[in-house]
């Protein structure tokens, strides 16, 4: 949730054009889906557990707000333990789960996303990445404009790495596109039974370049 998502590239910006994607790919996910929501700055935190209430999701992406700076290995590994926090209730083994992390900026704190990477690969969830915002977008700190690119490679690989789907989105548009591809992709299957553990971990984790600490050593948004 650095301060990188103010950029207006996107329209109207990059954090509103995100969370509107992000509850309308939500809103399209089955009722039995667990889903859950972690946010990440300079730290990662779970905002809602996963959750059946689909609702309670929406209201999570509506009250999140901006901070500075940047940990996606730390918002991997927070999905994660959101994942197996999930009840088994009497299925074997844990339930298939994905991670969806959205960033539109560098890791600048905590464990590397190669950390994060073999962590998923041995919990067997992968991890699908989106580059959000163009190369070109700026965001204007302290009375200057400051660079935001996005690091395409870094998420790229992350999604490799893991069995995941690498996106990058340059629009409102372009990301509801994607959204609207993950949400057809995710887990149906069919079986002549009844399955309910069903679990897809979306960390629609707002991960976004360093911000005003970076500023004062790097002179730009890592």
């Amino acid at each position: 949730m650095s301060l990188s998502m103010q950029a207006t590239d996107v329209t109207p910006n990059r954090i509103d054009a995100s969370k509107a994607a992000a509850k309308l790919f939500v809103n399209e996910l089955p009722d039995t889906y667990n889903v859950g929501l972690v946010s990440f700055a300079k730290a990662a935190s779970v905002k809602v557990s996963p959750t059946k209430d689909h609702q309670q999701i929406m209201a999570g992406i509506d009250a999140l707000q901006l901070q500075e700076s940047t940990a996606i290995g730390e918002a991997v590994f927070t999905s994660l333990d959101a994942i197996a926090s999930v009840p088994a209730d009497g299925a074997q083994g844990p339930p298939p789960a994905r991670i969806v992390l959205l960033s539109d900026g560098y890791t600048t704190f905590g464990r590397p996303n190669d950390q994060a990477a073999a962590a998923a690969k041995k919990a067997k969830v992968p991890v699908s990445t989106i580059a959000f915002g163009t190369q070109e977008g700026t965001v204007e700190l302290s009375g200057r404009q400051v660079p935001v690119p996005v690091d395409q490679d870094a998420l790229h690989k992350l999604a490799t790495d893991t069995g995941g789907q690498y996106y990058d989105a340059v629009s409102a548009d372009a990301l509801k596109k994607v959204y609207n591809d993950l949400g057809s992709s995710i887990g149906y299957r069919t079986e002549s039974r009844e399955i309910t553990q069903w679990f897809v971990g979306i960390a629609l984790l707002f991960g976004f370049a360093g911000a005003v600490m970076s500023l004062i050593w790097t002179q730009r948004l890592p």
